[in-house]
């Protein structure tokens, strides 16, 4: 109908000012709603940055360091899971003569004393890339080139391992660890039940490495290398 029309017609109009006079336009509530828009939109990607960063660190902030973590972050590359082969370095650590070591000490203090060493190991990893994949007793096992790649990782390993002999000398916790490395395939991934898994390595490599450390005492050296 005619009316509908010049209704909405009529409310549309805007009056002109006459030559020589002005027109306040109400422009305070239009920006305020786009700064408030963009700044709602700017603030709600920052805590949903954040909570990804925390869900990262949560799950792997224990084992790599916080610097591999805002890299898996910024390439938006979560581990794969649910077994990927590729490429990568194992390295396992041990107490030598632990038994014979523990035997001695109150539990307490033999408790202690690991986990100073662990947290050695574990900080050298770190420092140079590699992810602490577990702790077995008294031993540990680390993975180079995984969740990330990381370049030059065989180096990376050995920095480790000497890393943690200066650093363990330097602790002077009156123990002796033994290193094992090797490099080769190895499949990473999910591993275990539908109930109860870890993100590890399996493969003959990761299998060669732990044969490196067992190796130790019997050629007499604190760090073997496949």
């Amino acid at each position: 109908p005619n009316w509908i029309h010049g209704y909405f017609y009529d409310s549309l109009l805007v009056s002109l000012p006459s030559p020589g006079q002005t027109y306040v336009m109400p422009i305070i509530a239009p920006l305020a709603g786009i700064f408030l828009t963009y700044g709602s939109n700017v603030i709600f990607q920052f805590l949903h940055e954040q909570k990804d960063k925390k869900f990262l660190k949560e799950t792997f902030g224990t084992y790599i360091s916080p610097d591999l973590i805002d890299k898996m972050y910024e390439q938006k590359k979560a581990p794969k899971l649910g077994g990927v082969q590729d490429y990568h370095t194992a390295f396992f650590s041990d107490i030598q003569n632990f038994s014979t070591f523990s035997e001695k000490l109150e539990p307490e203090k033999v408790t202690e004393i690991m986990n100073k060493a662990l947290t050695i190991q574990a900080d050298a990893v770190k420092k140079y890339g590699g992810m602490v994949d577990k702790y077995i007793g008294d031993a540990m096992m680390a993975i180079f080139n995984a969740p990330l790649d990381l370049d030059m990782h065989e180096d990376r390993a050995i920095l480790t391992a000497i890393e943690i002999k200066k650093q363990m000398a330097e602790a002077n916790l009156g123990i002796d660890i033994g290193i094992g490395i090797n490099s080769g395939d190895a499949v990473i991934g999910n591993m275990g039940s539908d109930t109860r898994f870890d993100y590890t390595a399996i493969g003959d490599a990761v299998n060669l490495a732990a044969r490196m450390e067992s190796s130790c005492k019997e050629v007499g050296e604190d760090i073997v290398i496949a």
